[in-house]
């Protein structure tokens, strides 16, 4: 999967570059997690539901006995919704993600950070969720809702409510969120 922030540009691989690129995934989300299990489980479930779901629809049936574990799991124990239909990018920072939501249409670049109590939602419809760029941190207890796009390096403040785009590089905090820096 390639993510072009200019354009929103999302090209599916071959089937066999699919797999290993799931298998990276998995291996980056492990690393960069290291130390915090629960995080690397919940990625971990997380890379390979999303495996079965880009399969056929006649062979998805082979994957149901996972989506129901990671939906109970996940979702209904641990507490963390993160939807197996979002394309997320690699070495994605997941700390203590309880009360995390990420709605199936969300856009995740690689090397992000995401903190408890997160929510990256639509405003109005399921086209309307917001898209990250690559390395964006974003605090603990922050909303991001519509249609926004998050640029490459980008920090968003604790508390902080983004309803606009924020340039690359940016610091904004607030509600609502507005650029510090």
């Amino acid at each position: 999967m390639i993510i072009s922030q200019s354009d929103h540009l999302i090209q599916i691989l071959p089937p066999k570059e699919e797999e290993s690129e799931c298998l990276q995934n998995i291996f980056q989300d492990w690393s960069v997690n290291r130390g915090n299990l629960r995080s690397q489980m919940v990625l971990f479930l997380l890379r390979i539901a999303q495996r079965f779901h880009r399969l056929p629809p006649a062979w998805r049936w082979i994957g149901f006995p996972l989506f129901a574990f990671y939906e109970l799991w996940v979702i209904w124990i641990l507490g963390i919704e993160i939807s197996y239909k979002a394309i997320i990018g690699p070495s994605l920072r997941l700390f203590h993600g309880v009360a995390t939501v990420i709605h199936e249409s969300v856009i995740i670049g690689e090397n992000c950070t995401l903190r408890h109590s997160t929510t990256l939602g639509t405003k109005r419809g399921i086209n309307d969720a917001p898209i990250l760029g690559n390395n964006v941190d974003i605090g603990c207890h922050s909303v991001i809702i519509g249609a926004v796009v998050i640029g490459d390096g980008a920090v968003i403040g604790a508390g902080s409510v983004v309803l606009h785009d924020v340039p690359a590089g940016a610091v904004v905090a607030g509600n609502p969120a507005r650029i510090l820096k």
